[in-house]
Protein backbone atom coordinates (compact mmCIF):
# COMPACT_ATOMS: atom_id res chain seq x y z
CA UNK A 1 0.00 0.00 0.00
CA UNK A 2 2.62 2.59 0.83
CA UNK A 3 3.82 2.11 -3.29
CA UNK A 4 0.16 3.29 -4.27
CA UNK A 5 0.30 6.23 -1.39
CA UNK A 6 3.79 7.47 -3.18
CA UNK A 7 2.89 6.71 -6.56
CA UNK A 8 -0.51 8.98 -5.65
CA UNK A 9 1.76 11.52 -4.43
CA UNK A 10 4.18 11.62 -7.26
CA UNK A 11 1.10 11.98 -9.57
CA UNK A 12 -0.46 15.10 -7.33
CA UNK A 13 2.94 16.89 -7.55
CA UNK A 14 3.06 16.38 -11.49
CA UNK A 15 -0.41 17.88 -11.64
CA UNK A 16 0.07 20.77 -9.33
CA UNK A 17 3.84 21.88 -11.13
CA UNK A 18 2.18 21.03 -14.80
CA UNK A 19 -1.58 23.18 -14.06
CA UNK A 20 0.76 26.10 -12.45
CA UNK A 21 2.90 26.38 -15.36
CA UNK A 22 0.36 26.28 -17.70
CA UNK A 23 -1.35 28.87 -15.82
CA UNK A 24 1.92 31.30 -15.66
CA UNK A 25 1.62 30.21 -19.43
CA UNK A 26 -1.62 31.81 -20.15
CA UNK A 27 -0.84 34.81 -18.37
CA UNK A 28 3.10 35.18 -19.65
CA UNK A 29 2.05 38.77 -20.70
CA UNK A 30 0.60 40.05 -17.58
CA UNK A 31 3.39 38.38 -15.60
CA UNK A 32 6.73 39.74 -17.98
CA UNK A 33 5.34 43.03 -18.13
CA UNK A 34 4.44 43.61 -14.66
CA UNK A 35 5.69 41.21 -12.01
CA UNK A 36 4.15 40.78 -9.05
CA UNK A 37 4.39 38.27 -6.36
CA UNK A 38 0.66 38.21 -5.44
CA UNK A 39 -0.07 37.14 -8.70
CA UNK A 40 2.36 34.24 -8.77
CA UNK A 41 0.94 33.49 -5.51
CA UNK A 42 -2.36 33.46 -6.98
CA UNK A 43 -1.91 31.51 -9.77
CA UNK A 44 0.35 28.98 -7.33
CA UNK A 45 -3.24 28.95 -5.68
CA UNK A 46 -5.45 28.34 -8.37
CA UNK A 47 -3.43 25.09 -9.48
CA UNK A 48 -3.00 23.85 -6.24
CA UNK A 49 -7.31 24.32 -5.79
CA UNK A 50 -7.56 22.44 -9.20
CA UNK A 51 -5.16 19.93 -8.11
CA UNK A 52 -6.96 19.02 -5.00
CA UNK A 53 -10.36 18.70 -6.87
CA UNK A 54 -8.78 16.82 -10.27
CA UNK A 55 -7.11 14.54 -7.63
CA UNK A 56 -9.94 13.84 -5.36
CA UNK A 57 -11.96 12.89 -8.35
CA UNK A 58 -9.42 10.84 -9.39
CA UNK A 59 -8.55 8.63 -6.56
CA UNK A 60 -12.39 8.10 -6.06
CA UNK A 61 -14.05 7.17 -9.50
CA UNK A 62 -10.67 7.66 -12.01
CA UNK A 63 -8.44 5.38 -11.67
CA UNK A 64 -10.68 2.34 -12.63
CA UNK A 65 -10.41 3.71 -16.00
CA UNK A 66 -6.77 3.95 -16.03
CA UNK A 67 -4.65 1.14 -17.69
CA UNK A 68 -1.63 2.34 -16.24
CA UNK A 69 -2.62 1.64 -12.99
CA UNK A 70 -1.37 -1.19 -11.41
CA UNK A 71 -4.26 -1.20 -8.57
CA UNK A 72 -6.94 -4.03 -9.63
CA UNK A 73 -10.46 -2.83 -9.22
CA UNK A 74 -12.35 -5.35 -6.86
CA UNK A 75 -15.46 -2.80 -6.03
CA UNK A 76 -18.29 -5.55 -6.51
CA UNK A 77 -20.20 -7.81 -4.36
CA UNK A 78 -18.98 -11.38 -4.71
CA UNK A 79 -21.01 -14.53 -3.85
CA UNK A 80 -19.12 -18.09 -2.66
CA UNK A 81 -18.26 -19.98 0.31
CA UNK A 82 -16.23 -20.81 3.11
CA UNK A 83 -15.41 -23.77 4.47
CA UNK A 84 -13.99 -23.65 8.26
CA UNK A 85 -11.64 -26.33 9.41
CA UNK A 86 -13.64 -26.49 12.90
CA UNK A 87 -16.50 -28.40 11.24
CA UNK A 88 -15.69 -28.98 7.73
CA UNK A 89 -19.13 -27.51 6.56
CA UNK A 90 -19.29 -25.44 3.46
CA UNK A 91 -20.74 -22.11 4.16
CA UNK A 92 -22.27 -20.07 1.50
CA UNK A 93 -20.94 -16.39 1.66
CA UNK A 94 -21.58 -12.72 -0.08
CA UNK A 95 -18.31 -10.86 -0.13
CA UNK A 96 -18.86 -6.67 -0.34
CA UNK A 97 -15.89 -4.86 -1.80
CA UNK A 98 -16.07 -1.30 -1.29
CA UNK A 99 -13.10 0.07 -2.87
CA UNK A 100 -11.11 3.76 -3.73
CA UNK A 101 -7.44 3.73 -5.06
CA UNK A 102 -6.18 4.23 -1.51
CA UNK A 103 -8.48 2.66 0.72
CA UNK A 104 -10.49 -0.68 0.58
CA UNK A 105 -13.53 -2.10 2.86
CA UNK A 106 -14.51 -5.74 2.70
CA UNK A 107 -17.54 -7.58 4.48
CA UNK A 108 -18.28 -10.90 4.91
CA UNK A 109 -21.77 -12.03 5.40
CA UNK A 110 -22.90 -15.57 6.11
CA UNK A 111 -26.27 -16.91 7.57
CA UNK A 112 -24.42 -17.17 10.97
CA UNK A 113 -22.52 -14.08 11.19
CA UNK A 114 -20.90 -10.71 9.73
CA UNK A 115 -17.22 -9.85 9.60
CA UNK A 116 -15.82 -6.09 8.75
CA UNK A 117 -12.39 -5.58 7.85
CA UNK A 118 -10.32 -3.12 10.54
CA UNK A 119 -7.49 -2.97 7.49
CA UNK A 120 -6.97 -4.09 4.08
CA UNK A 121 -4.25 -4.03 1.49
CA UNK A 122 -3.39 -5.06 -2.01
CA UNK A 123 0.25 -6.28 -2.43
CA UNK A 124 2.40 -8.08 -4.75
CA UNK A 125 3.83 -11.38 -2.85
CA UNK A 126 5.96 -13.33 -5.08
CA UNK A 127 4.59 -12.33 -8.22
CA UNK A 128 1.22 -12.80 -6.50
CA UNK A 129 -1.53 -9.88 -6.52
CA UNK A 130 -3.09 -10.78 -3.02
CA UNK A 131 -5.88 -8.78 -0.76
CA UNK A 132 -5.02 -9.17 3.22
CA UNK A 133 -7.22 -8.31 5.74
CA UNK A 134 -7.74 -8.40 9.12
CA UNK A 135 -11.45 -8.28 10.30
CA UNK A 136 -13.59 -8.99 13.34
CA UNK A 137 -16.37 -11.83 12.84
CA UNK A 138 -19.53 -10.88 14.73
CA UNK A 139 -21.74 -14.09 15.07
CA UNK A 140 -25.45 -13.76 15.19
CA UNK A 141 -26.67 -14.21 19.11
CA UNK A 142 -28.39 -17.49 18.71
CA UNK A 143 -24.91 -18.85 17.16
CA UNK A 144 -22.40 -17.34 20.13
CA UNK A 145 -23.01 -20.93 22.16
CA UNK A 146 -20.60 -22.59 19.79
CA UNK A 147 -19.34 -19.12 17.89
CA UNK A 148 -17.73 -16.85 19.93
CA UNK A 149 -16.71 -13.43 18.14
CA UNK A 150 -13.46 -13.21 17.03
CA UNK A 151 -10.74 -11.21 15.15
CA UNK A 152 -9.33 -12.93 11.87
CA UNK A 153 -6.97 -12.26 8.79
CA UNK A 154 -7.75 -13.64 5.51
CA UNK A 155 -5.70 -13.85 2.19
CA UNK A 156 -7.09 -13.64 -1.17
CA UNK A 157 -5.42 -14.23 -4.58
CA UNK A 158 -6.75 -11.58 -6.92
CA UNK A 159 -4.77 -12.52 -10.40
CA UNK A 160 -8.60 -12.42 -11.81
CA UNK A 161 -10.55 -10.00 -10.26
CA UNK A 162 -13.47 -11.87 -11.06
CA UNK A 163 -12.95 -14.48 -9.11
CA UNK A 164 -10.70 -14.56 -5.57
CA UNK A 165 -10.14 -16.99 -3.60
CA UNK A 166 -8.22 -18.09 -0.44
CA UNK A 167 -7.31 -19.10 3.09
CA UNK A 168 -8.10 -17.45 6.58
CA UNK A 169 -7.16 -17.76 10.00
CA UNK A 170 -8.97 -16.68 13.33
CA UNK A 171 -7.68 -16.11 16.96
CA UNK A 172 -10.22 -19.01 17.99
CA UNK A 173 -7.09 -21.15 15.97
CA UNK A 174 -9.21 -22.17 13.45
CA UNK A 175 -8.35 -22.14 9.36
CA UNK A 176 -10.49 -22.41 6.45
CA UNK A 177 -10.81 -21.87 2.45
CA UNK A 178 -12.60 -19.12 0.63
CA UNK A 179 -13.61 -18.66 -2.66
CA UNK A 180 -16.07 -15.92 -4.56
CA UNK A 181 -16.68 -14.81 -7.98
CA UNK A 182 -19.02 -11.31 -9.44
CA UNK A 183 -22.01 -11.39 -8.74
CA UNK A 184 -24.70 -11.07 -11.19
CA UNK A 185 -26.83 -9.07 -8.99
Amino acid sequence: MQEQYKSFLTKTMWVAVTTFGLRCLLSWTDITTKLDIYTIYGFAGEAIGFTVILMAVYERWLWKYNRLESVPALNSVYTGFLKSSHDNIERPAKLEIKQTLLSIRITLITGESKSKSLSASINDILGEKQLTYCYLNTPKSEFRHRSEIHYGTAMLCIDDPSKLQGQYYTDRKTIGDMEFTVSKE
